[in-house]
């Protein structure tokens, strides 16, 4: 075994470690660790929840409901060195028509519609590599990115549809990149004023594609395709009376075999000043899966035409050897 056989084998085997852990060895498992402290601190239960500091990420109908523009930035404090960082922008956009009565508490507004850009980046730079005496070479990095545009419209008061379009950028070592594209595609309904549902197809067509022809040659080379895991969600969330907060729920599916839920709940405790939690991965397959509890806040304080909100979660890491802790910071004008 030369050099870069090991390496390769060595950040192989971490990689698939992690994955293995966090979701049945399937590729793309830093697309399924939340979005944002907010979704984090409330277990990730996020597809019903259409006001605050909204993220397309959960339901790619949620952009419809996002008021004004908000730019949307992320930072995680992982175990092992990692970096987990997030950052989106989204809008709504309104179309007037004097004659439109399609929404019955905007009168004289034809479509609403909202849009969406983001990116999420995941990696570690500072892996030790070692050769096949197993003396320490250089540092070695490995990356993972997803980019997304998104594109969410209401049909009625009740009905919203939307779409996530993303392009993945990945490498495990020098000439060893993958790049792909895939799709989600969600629906949130609204039952009544406080009760909604809300169905999400996530990772359509997505996968990956290794090829090591350039670093080992095309005799000794090969090409191997991951497909990432195909995750279908159903969630329902429900605001309770006088502003005492939401509640929300979920059950996915994750590949036709792996039924995990989450459950969330945020209330208010000030105009500035909210509480949350939640506890994801509830196992219904019983395949010995931890749950992963979360706990979070967010602090808010208008100033002039913006409302900035600094959020925290804090994760209890079933598997990682210390809990992770994440900062957002929302403004939206």
């Amino acid at each position: 075994m030369n050099t870069r056989t090991a390496v390769i084998a060595l950040i192989t085997l971490c990689l698939t470690t992690v994955a293995v852990h966090a979701q049945e060895g399937t590729a793309g498992v830093f697309t399924r660790m939340g979005f944002g402290a907010r979704g984090q601190g409330m277990g990730n239960a996020l597809s019903t929840v259409m006001d605050g500091t909204i993220s397309t990420y959960y339901n790619p109908a949620l952009s419809a409901f996002q008021e004004g523009y908000v730019l949307h930035g992320s930072y995680a404090f992982l175990s092992l060195d990692r970096k987990f960082n997030q950052v989106s922008y989204t809008q709504t956009l309104r179309i007037y028509d004097k004659e439109a009565a399609v929404y019955e508490a905007e009168p004289g507004v034809q479509s609403i519609s909202g849009i969406s850009v983001g990116w999420i980046n995941a990696g570690d730079g500072t892996i030790q590599g070692y050769d096949s005496d197993g003396r320490p070479t250089e540092e070695l990095s490995v990356f993972e990115n997803q980019f997304y545009v998104n594109f969410g419209t209401r049909f009625s008061d009740r009905l919203a549809v939307g779409f996530n379009a993303k392009f993945y950028y990945s490498g495990l070592y020098e000439g060893v990149t993958s790049s792909g594209f895939g799709v989600d595609v969600g629906i949130l309904y609204q039952l009544s004023p406080t009760l909604r549902v809300a169905l999400i197809a996530q990772e359509l067509l997505s996968k990956y594609k290794w090829d090591t022809s350039d670093l080992y040659g095309p005799q000794r080379g090969n090409s191997t395709e991951d497909p990432f895991a195909r995750i279908y969600r159903a969630g329902i969330g429900y605001t309770l009376p006088r502003e005492y907060g939401i509640v929300s729920a979920e059950v996915e599916m994750i590949d036709g075999d792996s039924y995990l839920g989450r459950v969330g709940v945020e209330v208010p405790v000030v105009k500035q000043i909210t509480l949350r939690g939640g506890v994801e991965r509830l196992d219904f397959s019983d395949k010995g899966i931890d749950p992963r509890p979360t706990f979070g806040f967010s602090v808010t304080q208008p100033v002039a035409q913006m409302e900035p909100v600094i959020h925290y979660a804090f994760i209890l890491e079933p598997i990682a050897p210390s809990p992770t802790h994440v900062l957002s910071f929302a403004v939206s004008f």
